[in-house]
């Protein structure tokens, strides 16, 4: 029988935006975790099996999970969905992106509690009106009936997450901006968004 849920964390490498490794910001004073040690604990939490995909597996020696490299170098998060996916054998994985510092344990208990309708499902922070505004495929849940078509778009070429998920007609949650679970779900993709987290 397959265990039930295993989790992806997806580390990239590149930072181009940030300026910096972002995965190695010190949280919480120089001796607090940086930023992918606060992801995996939080991750391990929840789920008994995780892997980290990343260019850079050599760099991080001290991390005590399998580490992978992306399928595809440098075609972004899908690449490294694929490679994770592959490697566990569970039903649901559990996708999370390593720049999230304000992730909590108690966020992943909701999102992993929530009834699972179809494919997927993926909170949406409300606050954006466009189409796939505020969805949020990097702290969501896949079944593993997923993975057959990561693959293929992988292999064709469309890397748009976004795009690929909504074939799936994922089950949203909505998180509204009152809502106590949507600053966990703020992220780090440049030097504003690191003064931005010093103000919630």
């Amino acid at each position: 029988m397959m265990a039930e849920l295993g989790c992806v964390i997806i580390a990239g490498g590149k930072a181009r935006r940030f300026g910096s490794d972002k995965r190695r910001l010190r949280l919480w004073g120089e001796h607090g975790p940086t930023l992918l040690e606060h992801t995996l604990a939080v991750a391990q939490t929840v789920c008994d099996q995780v892997v980290i995909s990343l260019n850079d597996p050599l760099e991080w020696p001290e991390l005590s999970v399998p580490l992978l490299q992306d399928a595809v170098p440098d075609v972004g998060p899908l690449a490294g969905i694929v490679a994770g996916m592959g490697l566990l054998a569970t039903e649901w994985t559990l996708v999370l992106a390593a720049d999230l510092p304000l992730l909590s344990s108690e966020l992943l208990h909701k999102l992993i509690a929530l009834p699972r309708h179809g494919l997927a499902v993926v909170p949406q922070r409300q606050a954006d009106s466009q189409r796939h505004g505020g969805w949020e495929p990097l702290c969501a849940l896949y079944k593993r009936a997923c993975l057959p078509h990561f693959e293929q778009a992988l292999a064709a070429g469309r890397y748009r997450l976004t795009q690929l998920i909504e074939q799936f007609q994922p089950q949203v949650w909505p998180i509204a901006s009152t809502s106590p679970w949507y600053q966990n779900l703020h992220n780090l993709n440049r030097l504003d968004d690191l003064h931005q987290l010093a103000t919630l």
